[in-house]
Order: C-alpha cells, then structure tokens, then sequence
C-alpha cells in the first residue's frame, strides 16, 4: 500500500508554524522594552485626542490612553519604545 503525502498540505503546516512562531517572537520584542509617561493635566481631565496628540508630539511611535488615578482623576499615560 503506497502512501502518498500532499505536499500542498506539508507546506501549509510549515507556513502556519513560521507564521505563529514569528507572531509570538513579534508579541515579545514589542512588550520587552515598553515604557510610559504619565502626562499631567491639571484639571484632572483627559480627552483621548488631546491624549493622543500630546504623546506623539513627544514620542513619535507613542500611543496615548486616558487612565484613571487612585484618587479618581483622570490622567493621560503615554506609552512608546524604550531608547536601547
């Protein structure tokens, strides 16, 4: 009895084990050297946008997310690549 193997099917798994291997190595190198900026507002109010803006003028591949303090103020925290 003569097996026969599909080689279109060999292929798709090794594709799909690169593809998952290489998102996993993508996922660790990006949270590695992750750091964060709390931006300061005084009125203790955060509008995504502004909180967007403000973090890319100060880190270029920075995102910016409105957080909530301990105290119940809302605050602004960038997070971008740390230098290496």
């Amino acid at each position: 009895m003569k097996v026969a193997f599909k080689p279109w099917l060999i292929g798709f798994f090794m594709l799909a084990i690169f593809l998952f291997g290489e998102t996993a190595i993508a996922q660790e190198k990006k949270t590695d050297n992750q750091c964060n900026l709390p931006l300061i507002n005084q009125s203790g109010t955060c509008a995504a946008n502004q909180c967007q803006a403000a973090c890319v003028k100060r880190h270029k591949d920075g995102v910016g997310k409105c957080t909530t303090n301990p105290d119940k103020k809302m605050r602004c925290i960038c997070f971008y690549l740390c230098p290496r």
